[in-house]
């Protein structure tokens, strides 16, 4: 699925596990790429700081933990669902492992000797989805951290939306701050 991935959408991708697992999260929802997008330069930071947002601020408005617990993932669905056109959704839909963009990451070992997984939330990998969607619609040959910041903020009510709009965010205009940036030329990340 990441093989279009500009390595600066990847790393964010990556960074918003370690956020997740840092509140307490099990998956990695659109907050936490919101925080991973921020982590890394790019388009997506940069628009994200013009705005007037900051990790600390919206880290502060992220839930920390969880209850759900995730089933067990698959790499080779992750694979084959990375052809299709709506791959996130089937990567969900199989309960793959984003937080890392170019393979799954084994998982530690729980106290149940078992593996625990990062996964992703279904808004999550929706973003990844509209990101893929609109880098296509654009022309772009990658997908990049303006692409997924754009697949985050084109669905209201997540908490990444959320969290932007109590931090005084207009996320109308954060919208067209990124389009404007993507189509000045490539991240510079």
């Amino acid at each position: 699925m990441f093989e279009r991935f500009h390595p600066d959408a990847q790393a964010a991708v990556v960074h918003a596990g370690d956020e997740a697992t840092r509140s307490g999260r099990r998956e990695v929802g659109t907050e936490h790429l919101l925080l991973g997008l921020l982590a890394q330069p790019g388009h997506a930071a940069d628009a994200l700081t013009a705005a007037g947002a900051d990790a600390a601020g919206l880290r502060a408005r992220i839930p920390r933990g969880d209850a759900a617990r995730p089933e067990p993932l698959d790499a080779d669905a992750l694979t084959a669902a990375s052809s299709h056109p709506d791959s996130a959704q089937r990567a969900s839909d199989a309960g793959l492992s984003a937080s890392s963009p170019d393979r799954v990451r084994p998982g530690q070992r729980s106290d149940r000797g078992g593996t625990d997984r990062m996964r992703m939330t279904t808004d999550a990998m929706r973003a990844l989805e509209l990101a893929q969607r609109t880098a296509q619609r654009l022309r772009h040959q990658h997908v990049s951290s303006g692409h997924l910041l754009l697949g985050i903020i084109d669905q209201p009510g997540t908490p990444a939306v959320q969290a932007l709009t109590v931090a005084g965010i207009h996320v109308g205009t954060l919208r067209a701050d990124v389009l404007r940036r993507l189509a000045a030329g490539p991240d510079p990340g």
